[in-house]
């Protein structure tokens, strides 16, 4: 938990927009969960966070699908739209964009164990290896959409799905009217 905390607390310094918007917010709880696991963090005086007591209730939460954490990791900004907002809206958003706003500053970081030099060149080859693990998933998800839609059909086709709710309306409109029809026979019979 502490290192969750710290780890928050290091971007924010990265980051100082970050804490400018967190600071109004202070001494509120914002519960953040990403199953299997959830923490709750509270905001402090300077814009930064701190972890809550256990005991302590949160005024918002946000929760985010594992997959959207994945997708959000290999091209930021894609899982945005995709958390659940819970409590205080105005805490959420804020609490959100802060966090999906974050950049780590990952080569200034290295720089201080490694050196400037090899810090940049780490940096370059995580870049590369970022955007082909994206190409990767990418290629991967359009393949297995491909798959479940063309050759063993899990996934519907729009245009399946448009021409089965109207043949849906025209068995409705069909039945009513054999309905009218019946109606009108049984009372020539009587």
């Amino acid at each position: 938990m502490k290192l969750t905390v710290d780890a928050l607390n290091h971007l924010l310094r990265q980051n100082s927009w970050a804490s400018e918007l967190l600071r109004p917010h202070q001494g509120r709880v914002v519960r953040i969960a990403l199953p299997p696991l959830a923490q709750s963090l509270a905001i402090d005086a300077g814009g930064g966070f701190t972890a809550a007591p256990v005991d302590a209730l949160a005024d918002a939460t946000i929760s985010l699908s594992p997959g959207a954490a994945i997708r959000h990791l290999l091209q930021p900004g894609s899982g945005a739209g995709q958390a659940r907002l819970d409590g205080d809206m105005d805490l959420a958003v804020t609490v959100g964009k802060v966090l999906q706003g974050l950049v780590w500053d990952v080569e200034e970081d290295l720089s201080h164990i490694v050196g400037d030099i090899p810090a940049y060149q780490i940096t370059q080859a995580g870049q590369r290896i970022r955007r082909e693990l994206g190409h990767k998933f990418e290629s991967s998800a359009s393949m297995l959409a491909e798959y479940w839609l063309e050759e063993a059909p899990l996934i519907a086709k729009g245009r399946h799905l448009e021409q089965f709710a109207t043949e849906v309306d025209r068995l409705r409109d069909d039945a009513a009217r054999l309905q009218q029809r019946l109606e009108l026979l049984e009372q020539k019979h009587r």
